[in-house]
């Protein structure tokens, strides 16, 4: 089992804040599949705190395996 460690690093009313996502999988990710995982992690953060009548600001993404 291979586990990946998502991290945003988003500014949310004048806070900067860490959000982490854990994602398992039994084989190894291709960086496409990094990618569509990341954009998709930003797109539902964000719209999770719209729905909540926030403004989220994404300051950085990243994406690593964890051992």
């Amino acid at each position: 089992m291979i586990k990946y460690l998502l991290e945003l690093r988003v500014k949310e009313e004048n806070k900067i804040r860490i959000i982490n996502n854990h994602i398992f999988r039994e084989k190894p990710m291709s960086d496409k599949e990094i990618e569509e995982k990341q954009i998709e992690f930003c797109k539902s953060m964000r719209e999770n705190y719209k729905e909540a009548g926030k403004v989220l600001e994404i300051l950085e993404y990243s994406m690593t395996e964890v051992r």
